[in-house]
C-alpha cells in the first residue's frame, strides 16, 4: 500500500500504540487473543458495522446464524407429572400464533406488558431444554439459542455489550419473522440469580454481573416475544426475575407410572414387567432412563444381543450414585458426599 517504507512504519506504528485516525474515530478497534489485547490485530468497530456497513444486514446474518428452525426438530414423546403437563399444554395453547396474536393485542391494547417469560426450573435431566424444543416445534416457531458462556467477558464493559447485542438481535428476528420465535437462555443460573450490594470490598466482577442482571430485567421489562429462561436453581433468584417471569413451570422427577412408560418409550423391546421393575427399584430422571438406553442400544450393536435385567440394574446402580448421597451446604451449592 506504501511506497514509502518509512511512512508505512508510521502508519504501522500509530495503529500499534493506538493514535491513528481510524482508532481514534472508533472505526477499528484492537482484537483480543486469548482475552489480551493483541496490537498487532484489529477488527472494524461496531459503530462501523452500523453505521457504514448496514446495507449488508449483519444483524440479520447473526440472527440466523444462531438459530433453531421449527422444521429441523424432531419428535420426540415427553412424560409428565400431572401437574406439569397441565401447564405445558396450557403453555402451547397460548402460544399457537392465533391464540398468540389475540392475546397480545388485548394486553397491549389494555396498556399491559405482551411480551411472555417462562421460567422452566428443576432437577438436570427432567426435560426441560427439550420441553422448550418440543414447544417450538409444535407452534413453529424458531428458537433463537443463547450460550449464556459466551456472554462473559473479562474485559470491562464487554458482556454488557454482548447481552445487549443479543436482545437487539431477538429484537429484530421479532420484527421481520411472521411468527415470533422463541429466545431460549438455557442454564440461565449464571444470570438470574440474587443482585449482590456493594462496598469497598466489592470486585468488579461482581459490579459487571449486577449491570449484566439490569440489563436483562430492562429487556424483559420491554420484551415484545417470548423468552424461556432454563434453570436447576430457583433458590438463588433474585425476587426481581421470579416477578417478570409470567409462567413458571417446575420440572420435577417422574412419578412411578411416567418412569415406566418413559422405560417403554426409550426401551420397546422391554417386557412391561421388566419395565415396571427397573421404575419401582430406580428414581431416575428421564435424562437417565435415555443414557441407559443409549448404553443398551451400544451393547446390542456390539454384541448382537440386548443387556441383561441384572445389567441393566447395574446401569441403573450406576447412574444413581450419587442421588441419596448427604450432602452439606456451602453458600449456594450442595457439596457432596460419598
Amino acid at each position: 500500500m506504501f511506497d514509502d517504507k518509512s511512512e508505512a512504519n508510521s502508519v504501522k506504528k500509530s495503529l500499534s500504540d493506538g493514535s491513528h485516525t481510524l482508532i481514534d474515530c472508533k472505526y477499528i478497534e484492537f482484537t483480543n487473543d486469548n482475552r489480551f489485547v493483541n496490537n498487532e490485530y484489529w477488527k472494524l468497530s461496531d459503530i462501523t458495522k452500523k453505521e457504514l456497513l448496514s446495507e449488508l444486514n449483519i444483524t440479520a446474518k447473526k440472527y440466523q446464524k444462531n438459530i433453531v428452525f421449527h422444521g429441523s426438530i424432531q419428535y420426540k414423546k415427553m412424560f409428565y407429572n400431572e401437574k406439569e403437563s397441565e401447564d405445558i399444554q396450557k403453555l402451547i395453547s397460548l402460544l399457537k400464533e392465533e391464540n398468540y396474536r389475540r392475546v397480545q393485542d388485548r394486553l397491549s391494547g389494555n396498556g399491559m406488558r405482551k411480551g411472555f417469560a417462562c421460567l422452566f426450573s428443576g432437577a438436570p435431566g427432567t426435560g426441560k431444554t427439550e420441553t422448550a424444543y418440543q414447544i417450538a416445534r409444535e407452534t413453529g416457531r424458531n428458537i433463537m439459542m443463547v450460550d449464556i458462556a459466551n456472554t462473559k467477558s473479562c474485559w470491562f464493559g464487554e458482556s454488557e455489550k454482548k447481552i445487549k447485542e443479543i436482545f437487539n438481535t431477538y429484537r429484530h428476528g421479532v420484527d421481520n419473522s411472521e411468527v415470533a420465535p422463541i429466545l431460549l437462555l438455557n442454564e440461565a443460573d449464571a444470570v438470574i440469580g440474587k443482585r449482590k450490594e456493594f462496598d469497598s470490598s466489592s470486585r468488579a466482577v461482581d459490579q459487571t454481573e449486577n449491570a449484566i442482571q439490569n440489563i436483562i430485567l430492562q429487556e424483559m421489562e420491554n420484551l415484545s416475544g417470548i423468552l424461556i429462561a432454563t434453570t436447576n436453581l430457583t433458590q438463588n433468584m433474585d425476587s426481581a426475575f421470579e416477578r417478570r417471569f409470567l409462567y413458571k413451570i417446575e420440572f420435577t422427577r417422574p412419578c412411578l407410572a411416567a418412569r415406566q412408560s418413559i422405560w417403554q418409550s426409550m426401551m420397546p423391546s422391554l417386557a412391561e414387567a421388566d419395565a415396571e421393575t427397573l421404575a419401582s427399584r430406580f428414581d431416575l430422571s428421564g435424562g437417565q432412563i435415555e443414557n441407559i438406553a443409549r448404553k443398551a442400544e451400544v451393547d446390542t450393536i456390539i454384541n448382537g444381543s440386548g443387556p441383561s435385567m441384572d445389567i441393566l440394574a447395574q446401569y441403573c446402580k450406576d447412574e444413581n450414585q450419587n442421588q441419596f448421597a448427604p450432602s452439606k451446604k456451602i453458600g449456594f451449592l450442595q457439596e457432596e458426599t460419598k
